[in-house]
């Protein structure tokens, strides 16, 4: 079996209500699909966020001429090769963003051609996995009321794992209260900085008000330039820290852990390096006695929450919340059981593309053969 063609294509969904997080804002997702065929009918499809980068003319120029004519079941050798022959610019954010969805569709077409889903290829661990919700976002319009209405439905509908993004650091603690009222023991709360602290003579003295609220963890409260003072501030406030969402390939994970051994490991298959390079930090991650918990992209991670025990659920934004909009291009989506997932049953990733809804969303479109 060879690659015959990569096709990829970008999406831009526009949102209904902008997205802000810090400095950044969101009036829509913008998605790459990668799509590998081959000359025995089979495709595999992978994809991931562009975060407004060219990450689709990444893989016309830098890897499918080095996947047409590859056997695409050897993963780990097309994995090495396309990242040992793009050594200058591999191992940063945009170039790895390409490599993942290149990787996640070739992890693809191997289920396809075993007839297996991926989460039993990587091992096959649990066929019904928890699920954590990801929501509270702070936007104009929003108060105390609406995030309690909507942090009690996730409770109502059985996610035992809720999490609510950062808002401006001098409010979230009242943010914070209303949401554990909603709660009410319920289910665990965690809140994600998104990496909006800088200085920690800012941030401790509002967050030492947090450390008897009982907060599952904080994500992310500092950058990876600045992962240093997680020590500090662990040492001050005693509330579990989890961090690596945007931590890219394994190499980054090893001097995350050598600098600061995060209470919870946070990966995120479309960033990191692909299934292949997920599953690693997963193994490093394990060889701690840290859980991980991935980044959204459920449909790709249930896969690594199902085939590994260190995975402690997959986290998802529920559609109607209109938080993500991916769920728009697939004709199927997550099986949903209260607070649990089933595992998909078909092979390969187990979801397929609504192939009109992708034609609407189009920006781009390029084929190499």
């Amino acid at each position: 079996m060879r690659i015959t063609g990569v096709r990829t294509i970008t999406c831009d969904i526009p949102l209904p209500h902008p997205i802000v997080m810090g400095e950044l804002r969101f009036d829509s997702r913008e998605y790459v699909l990668v799509v590998l065929e081959t000359d025995s009918g089979a495709r595999g499809l992978g994809f991931g966020m562009t975060r407004d980068a060219p990450i689709g003319a990444i893989v016309d120029r830098n890897l499918a001429p080095l996947l047409l004519g590859q056997n695409p079941l050897m993963t780990e050798l097309l994995w090495q090769r396309l990242y040992d022959r793009n050594l200058t610019i591999a191992g940063q954010g945009i170039f790895m963003r390409a490599l993942s969805a290149v990787d996640i569709a070739l992890w693809d077409l191997k289920g396809q051609v075993a007839g297996q889903p991926i989460w039993v290829l990587l091992g096959g661990a649990r066929e019904r996995v928890e699920v954590a919700v990801a929501g509270g976002y702070a936007r104009d319009g929003v108060g105390l009321a609406d995030l309690a209405r909507e942090v009690d439905d996730y409770a109502r509908r059985g996610f035992r794992q809720v999490k609510i993004s950062a808002g401006k650091l001098g409010s979230d603690t009242a943010r914070i209260r209303a949401a554990l009222d909603a709660l009410n023991d319920r289910a665990e709360l965690a809140y994600d900085a998104h990496w909006a602290w800088r200085d920690l003579l800012d941030v401790v003295p509002v967050v030492r008000e947090w450390a008897g609220l009982g907060l599952a963890f904080i994500e992310d409260p500092f950058a990876p330039e600045l992962w240093p003072l997680a020590a500090e501030l662990r040492r001050m406030v005693p509330i579990p820290l989890a961090m690596g969402e945007d931590a890219v390939g394994r190499w980054a994970f090893e001097r995350l852990f050598r600098e600061f051994l995060p209470d919870l490991v946070r990966v995120d298959a479309t960033t990191v390096g692909g299934l292949s390079e997920a599953v690693k930090v997963c193994a490093l991650a394990s060889a701690r006695g840290r859980s991980v918990l991935p980044h959204v992209f459920p449909e790709i991670h249930i896969h690594l929450a199902a085939a590994l025990p260190a995975v402690r659920a997959v986290e998802i934004t529920l559609p109607e919340y209109e938080l993500e909009a991916l769920h728009r291009l697939f004709a199927n989506w997550i099986e949903l059981d209260g607070g649990h997932a089933s595992a998909p049953t078909g092979p390969g990733l187990g979801y397929a593309l609504d192939e009109r809804a992708v034609a609407q969303y189009t920006v781009t479109s390029t084929h190499a053969a």
